[in-house]
This record gives structure tokens, C-alpha cells and sequence, in this order.
């Protein structure tokens, strides 16, 4: 598994190096629909790319773990255009208030939780799609993550 991650990542350096990868994510970033997420087949250079994007909310989540998120909602993005899978998602928001009485003095902490789980069961074809890059919204706020696999003709 590690050593997947590895060959993965290296995969994705050198696609960006070449410079096609960061003209590909260009296109995309600029892209009237794929720009906010999604997925579809779009012809870069004579060649089909099969890409999904994600969206996915910053908060104070790490480089990561919204990279995690991100490649599994991409993974998502493209299993739904291409067979219109179901997949299981759920969130939760959990609030909890605690009051503390010090000497007379009374104080209220209030601990906001968010969780989304998905769960998705795809195999195969979703799995040989690399990473292609990310991006943020202007205001930070979002965070993007493109992958992508090239068509055969």
C-alpha cells in the first residue's frame, strides 16, 4: 500500500513536471462546469482525459486530509457520470455545551462537531486514476482536487 502511495505521488510529479499535467489543470480550472467539481471527458492536445474534480470545505482540515477527501469525492465524481453509482454518504453536526461554575464566576463552552462520511465501494477503473493537482477558491475557503486517466482512441 505504501509503496502504491509512493509510485502514485511520483506518477503525479512527473505528469506536472512535464507541463502537459499543469496545462491540463489549467484547462480545467477555467473549465465553465468543472471548475466547482464534476466530471467528464474533455480533449486536451489531440488526446481524451476522463478527469473528476472535487470540492471539498477547507475548515481547519490539514494539506492531507482534504487531499484524502478529495481524491475519494473525485473518485465518486467519476463513478456517478460513468455508471451512475449510488454511493453512501452521511454528515453529522454535533453540538455540545458544558457550563462551569467557578467560584461564583459561570462560564459557557460551547464544542461544535462536523463529520461527513462517505463510503464508496468502486474497484478497477476508478483505481487507475492518478491525481492531476488542486487549487483553492479565491477566498481560501474550498479546496479542489482534479484526477484523471488518458483515453485510449
Amino acid at each position: 500500500m505504501r509503496i502504491q502511495k509512493i509510485l502514485l505521488i511520483t506518477g503525479m510529479i512527473l505528469f506536472c513536471l512535464t507541463g502537459q499535467g499543469q496545462e491540463l489543470l489549467k484547462v480545467l480550472q477555467s473549465h465553465p462546469v468543472l471548475a466547482w467539481g464534476g466530471s467528464d471527458v474533455i480533449t486536451y492536445n489531440d488526446t481524451s482525459f476522463l478527469v473528476g474534480v472535487a470540492a471539498v470545505e477547507v475548515g481547519t482540515k490539514t494539506i492531507a486530509s482534504l487531499c484524502r477527501v478529495g481524491m475519494v469525492k473525485a473518485q465518486k465524481e467519476v463513478v456517478t457520470f460513468i455508471s451512475g453509482a449510488e454511493i453512501t454518504s452521511s454528515e453529522s453536526m454535533l453540538t455540545t455545551e458544558t457550563v462551569v461554575d467557578t467560584n461564583g464566576h459561570r462560564t459557557l463552552i460551547v464544542n461544535d462537531t462536523y463529520r461527513e462520511q462517505i463510503r464508496e465501494d468502486s474497484h478497477g477503473f476508478v483505481k487507475t486514476l492518478q491525481p492531476l493537482g488542486f487549487w483553492y477558491e479565491e477566498d481560501q475557503s474550498v479546496f479542489y482536487y482534479a484526477i484523471y486517466k488518458p483515453l485510449k482512441p
